[in-house]
């Protein structure tokens, strides 16, 4: 049996060669799972980019984890958590840039939505035990077909089948009551060169949240043809049917003080049940086939996808007549249902509701890409995409709460707009590449074109096309100084189209005359060395960010009642310091530590305009006062270390600490209307301690078991994970999130 080393992974993966009654010779070795990681996977002995490869038995240890990017915690510059504590949500900053600046590809697809940039993890719910492996690249990343990559790049490859048939089936259960399970079966390579992987896994149960309960099923099929020598088929379906409690209004310290870090105001007992006012329901299914060509000179990756969302989630909504929803509360600190029922009975009218907050879109797309080598070293590559996103959103109302209308409207009618955005974006590039004996280097250009229109759903109205260009220019150098050592340098320019809901809101209305691209400038200078046993990463980056435009979000202004606006003008520097090296000790002992060291500060102020939330005129321009404040949402110190052991009779275990530092709270850059206010709030550094034991065993010729335990904050270290500042930029008037306590998890996986 011949093996191939996926060296980048560092796996050893069995290859079988292809029967003899297929088309193709009988020496002929095929893997597809090795295929599509080439395809997608930068290598670290050519590329000048900062990266790090998550392989299969770091993606383990994570398995009973409630959100997919908690996989990520550990790499410097990376901040990736929960973010509100609820099973699906979380949160991922790059280099102090937030997720809409964040790429995140699938198998090299991007797969974002086009509106803000945003990534609703809880979407890919099964995504955990569907991926084979992650590669994260930070900074501006090597795809050259996504434009929003400025802290960094995630790019995640899903299982597909192995070279013999197999069966694999899991099973996990958290002290808080999640339990998860799964079971995988891959045919192979079959005789008449197609293979099959299928995975199906499941969770439910409660979180360490209040009223938190989660419901999902997902799946995985991906179906593989081998044409002939030179060509093969990639066909995959993912999808994560789901439903999900949230936590998503945030905390003071004297609530967490009093009611513990698992408290949730969202819910309260309503006909003798606890129910929750923020449910989550969602089904996203996505569909991709992918096609691979290689013919020496000449490599192409086509793709085709598909992604059709349709769910929802309850939501409270108000006349503005009465206090909320959540203000009616009782002595244990939840909502009073009968107190809202009873304010509504009194007049027939309700003034607070239940609605349900349904969006969907259909999103679409192609990628051709070519590589095309011109002589000893030399590369041309090209490639064109397009995408079609289309979104509707609309608020249905589920429960009146003892009334018998709100504003003349009845159980199932719609109250509020109905809209959605239809977005259709272009791009293509093209890049020359060299890898010679002691230098490798590329330099690529894409072009990108964005067509943006508003639809009013209820009337049939369609606004005029908005229309954008952009542009980025990505190159790099990496040198072999030695057999054993590389320097490397990468510079990049981004001159990025804003999202859709930059230029058109949820009333049609553009909010300024005229929307301004985005500008960054990037540059990066690092070093790797590896020696026997050991290896070492060092780098350098600075990011100026220019023109950066923010809108307020949607659920701040449902849950504040604030006017839209828009700020333009905010400049930024990123700057910063990673290492991260690693060491074998002993043949049953690794050691790993990493640094992140980074100064995120806004450079300037900038122009906001207030817009009516109903017709979209200007209600006023002020100036916002933000030079010198730092960057918040993300630790700016990280210093970690970990160990991993192998022992004896299959017993292995993996120990890491994390020390953050130097976070400050987000904050609206809005209400920033004096030049004289402090920093934002400066969080507590705190540690985490996490642990794994385990214990992996050949119980057959063909038969394997894996028996684990995982704690999660072992020490319980009480710290705030994420946090909006306050008026007075202290923990008084700071509202946010903490996070979770001492976790323990067990879990078990049988593969034959």
């Amino acid at each position: 049996m011949k093996k191939t080393a996926l060296i980048s992974l560092g796996i050893i993966m069995p290859v079988l060669p292809v029967s003899a009654q297929t088309v193709l010779p009988a020496d002929s070795v095929y893997n597809l799972q090795e295929i599509v990681i080439r395809d997608n996977f930068e290598s670290d002995e050519k590329t000048p980019l900062s990266l790090t490869t998550l392989n299969p038995s770091r993606i383990r240890l994570f398995s009973t984890a409630p959100n997919y990017v908690e996989m990520l915690q550990g790499i410097p510059g990376v901040y990736a958590t929960s973010s509100a504590g609820t099973y699906g949500d979380a949160t991922l900053n790059m280099r102090g840039f937030k997720q809409e600046n964040i790429a995140v590809l699938l198998n090299g697809i991007p797969i974002q939505g086009l509106t803000s940039g945003s990534m609703y993890w809880s979407n890919w719910m099964g995504l955990a035990q569907a991926t084979y492996a992650v590669q994260v690249q930070k900074g501006m990343g090597a795809s050259m077909l996504a434009d929003c990559a400025m802290g960094g790049m995630v790019n995640i490859i899903t299982k597909t089948s192995e070279g013999l048939p197999a069966w694999e089936a899991s099973a996990s259960y958290t002290e808080y009551g999640t339990w998860k399970g799964m079971l995988r079966y891959s045919s192979g390579q079959l005789r008449n060169g197609w293979s099959t992987n299928i995975l199906v896994s499941g969770v439910t149960g409660d979180g360490y949240v209040e009223a938190s309960e989660v419901k999902s099923v997902s799946y995985l099929l991906s179906v593989s043809k081998i044409l002939n020598q030179n060509n093969n088929l990639t066909f995959t379906a993912l999808g994560s049917p789901e439903q999900h409690d949230q936590r998503n209004t945030e905390l003071s310290s004297a609530e967490v003080d009093k009611y513990g870090r698992g408290y949730s105001k969202n819910w309260g007992w309503l006909d003798g049940e606890r129910y929750s006012i923020a449910r989550n329901h969602y089904f996203k299914p996505y569909f991709t086939l992918q096609h691979h060509l290689d013919k020496g000179r000449l490599q192409m990756k086509n793709s085709l996808y598909l992604a059709l969302a349709n769910g929802g989630g309850r939501s409270t909504y108000s006349d503005g007549t009465k206090p909320s929803i959540i203000g009616h509360q009782t002595a244990d600190g939840h909502i009073d249902f009968d107190a809202v029922i009873a304010e509504n009975s009194a007049t027939g009218q309700s003034h607070n509701i239940i609605l349900d907050y349904l969006s969907g879109h259909t999103q679409a797309g192609a990628i051709v890409s070519a590589d095309y080598g011109l002589n000893t070293g030399w590369k041309l590559s090209a490639g064109l995409q397009y995408q079609y996103y289309d979104t509707w959103s609309k608020m249905e109302i589920l429960d009146l709460l003892g009334g018998n209308s709100f504003l003349g409207l009845g159980l199932g009618d719609y109250v509020g707009s109905q809209y959605g955005r239809t977005t259709h974006l272009a791009s293509g590039y093209g890049q020359i590449l060299y890898d010679g004996h002691k230098l490798n280097a590329n330099l690529g250009v894409s072009v990108f074109n964005g067509n943006y229109r508003h639809h009013n759903d209820a009337n049939g109205e369609k606004s005029e096309w908005v229309h954008g260009w952009g542009m980025t220019v990505k190159s790099g150098l990496l040198y072999h100084l030695t057999g054993k050592a590389q320097a490397f340098v990468n510079l990049g320019y981004n001159n990025r189209l804003p999202y859709a809901g930059v230029y058109l809101q949820s009333n049609g209305h553009p909010l300024a005359n005229k929307v301004t691209n985005e500008e960054n400038l990037m540059a990066e200078l690092g070093t790797r060395i590896n020696w026997h046993g050991g290896s070492l990463e060092l780098s350098g980056y600075a990011a100026n960010w220019k023109n950066k435009t923010l809108t307020q979000s949607l659920a701040a202004r449902a849950n504040e009642q604030k006017d839209k606006y828009q700020i333009t003008g905010m400049d930024a520097l990123h700057m910063g310091l990673e290492l991260s090296v690693s060491q074998r000790i002993a043949p049953w002992m690794k050691v790993s530590a990493f640094a992140n060291l980074a100064s995120w500060k806004w450079t300037s102020s900038g122009n906001a305009i207030s817009y009516d939330n109903y017709n979209g005129e200007s209600l006023e321009t002020y100036a916002i006062y933000c030079d010198g404040l730092h960057v918040g949402d993300a630790p700016q110190t990280q210093i970690g270390a970990q160990a991993d052991f192998t022992l004896q009779h299959g017993f292995y275990a993996n120990v890491s600490w994390q020390f953050n530092d130097r976070m400050y709270a987000d904050f609206e850059p809005s209400d920033r209307r004096s030049q004289d206010l402090p920093d934002a709030y400066r969080f507590p550094s705190w540690n985490i301690l996490d642990a794994t034991l385990g214990w992996n065993r050949q119980l057959a010729e063909n038969m394997h078991i894996d028996i684990f335990a995982t704690g999660r904050n072992i020490t319980d270290s009480h710290y705030i994970e994420r946090g909006r500042d306050g008026a007075a930029h202290d923990l008084d008037t700071f509202r946010g999130y903490w996070g979770a306590p001492r976790t323990l998890s067990v879990g078990m996986k049988l593969s034959w």
